[in-house]
């Protein structure tokens, strides 16, 4: 198995995941994605790890940031591959429901605004959200993506 991980990922940025798979036996390789954080070599799926729910605000609803973010939701689409968000934003939000409880500590935006803007995103584009905490990133990412390498198959 052999994960690949996104040149534009700063390294040293999830030393979890390369810890997990150094004890999993999961190789790494550092290459350029078109779209997310890590894949699986030969995969339709792409993790974009988010660290917090603040950050997927800031990549939804703000203008500055909403180009790029965007133009990478389309380009999956266009290519066929499924992009899941992962956001590592723990405590009470486990599930796209939890955020219609959060609050923004940076900005007036609100949990239930983005979660209609998520729910737009999984409905027009098909990306899939799936939240956990800082600690079990690495094993989200190897579950989420042998899962969806399984139903391809």
């Amino acid at each position: 198995m052999v994960l690949i991980e996104d040149t534009r990922n700063k390294e040293g940025k999830h030393k979890n995941v390369h810890d997990y798979c150094e004890r999993h036996g999961i190789e790494i390789v550092r290459q350029a994605l078109p779209v997310g954080d890590y894949m699986f070599v030969d995969g339709k799926t792409s993790i974009d790890t988010k660290e917090h729910l603040d950050e997927i605000a800031r990549n939804v609803l703000n203008r500055s940031d909403k180009s790029r973010f965007w133009r990478e939701v389309r380009k999956a689409r266009e290519m066929g591959i499924k992009l899941v968000i992962l956001c590592e934003h723990g405590g009470q939000i486990k599930s796209i429901n939890d955020v219609s409880k959060w609050k923004s500590k940076y900005s007036r935006v609100t949990g239930r605004s983005l979660i209609d803007e998520m729910i737009r995103l999984d409905y027009s584009y098909g990306v899939r959200f799936v939240f956990c905490d800082k600690r079990s990133t690495a094993k989200r990412i190897i579950e989420i993506l042998s899962e969806e390498t399984k139903q391809a198959e």
